[in-house]
C-alpha cells in the first residue's frame, strides 16, 4: 500500500456506500463487512487504498466488476462467489486464509486479474471455474495455493488459457490448506 487510509468508517456506513454503488476509498473499516446475498449484486464493488478488518463477498453473484486495489485485508473470503462482471485484485495484502472455492464464472470481456499481491496464508481455488480471461502474475503465495493443483482430484477449470506467471510460492498443492 502506498498511503494510509484517511479516516475510519463503520461497517454499516461502508455497506451503505457499496449499496449505493460508491467506491470505498482511503478508509479503514473496523469490524465485519459482508455482502452475502445468496443472490445477485448489481453494483460495482471497489475498495481502493483501504485497510479492512474482515470482508466477505461469499455466496453472491457479482454482475458488475469487483476491484480491490492497494488494500490490506486482515481477513477476506469469497466462497461460492461468481464474478460475472470480472475481478481485479492488484497490489493488495491478505493476512489470512483466502477462500475462493466453488466460484469464478467470469463472463466474456470481464477478466479475472490478480496481480502484484502478497498472500500471507493459503489461497484456496478448489472447484473454481473461470469461463474467460484470467491473469495471475507477480504474486507472492507464502503458504501456497491449489490454483494448479487437484485437491480431491478436481483441478481448477479454465475455459481459456490462463496467464499465470512470475509468481512466488507453490501453485500446485493438492489440498485446501489449513483454515484457522
Amino acid at each position: 500500500m502506498t498511503t494510509l487510509p484517511k479516516h475510519n468508517i463503520t461497517t454499516e456506513s461502508a455497506t451503505d456506500l457499496l449499496k449505493d454503488g460508491r467506491p470505498l476509498t482511503d478508509i479503514y473499516i473496523d469490524g465485519v463487512l459482508k455482502i452475502e446475498t445468496s443472490d445477485t449484486w448489481d453494483k460495482e464493488v471497489v475498495f481502493e487504498n483501504c485497510i479492512v478488518e474482515y470482508f466477505s463477498g461469499s455466496v453472491t453473484q457479482f454482475d458488475k466488476p469487483v476491484r480491490l486495489i492497494n488494500c490490506h485485508f486482515k481477513k477476506c473470503q469469497f466462497v461460492f462467489t461468481y464474478f460475472l462482471g470480472g475481478l481485479t485484485i492488484d497490489n493488495c495484502t491478505f493476512d489470512n486464509y483466502l477462500d475462493f472455492q466453488a466460484g469464478g464464472h467470469n463472463k466474456t470481456g470481464n477478466p479475472v486479474i490478480i496481480t502484484n499481491n502478497e498472500f500471507k496464508d493459503f489461497v484456496n481455488f478448489f472447484d473454481c471455474w473461470y469461463e474467460n480471461e484470467v491473469t495471475i502474475r507477480n504474486n507472492k503465495f507464502h503458504k501456497g495455493t491449489n490454483l494448479l493443483g487437484k485437491p480431491h482430484n478436481i483441478p481448477v477449470t479454465f475455459d481459456k488459457i490462463a496467464i499465470i506467471k512470475d509468481n512466488i510460492g507453490q501453485l500446485d498443492l493438492d489440498n485446501e490448506g489449513e483454515k484457522k
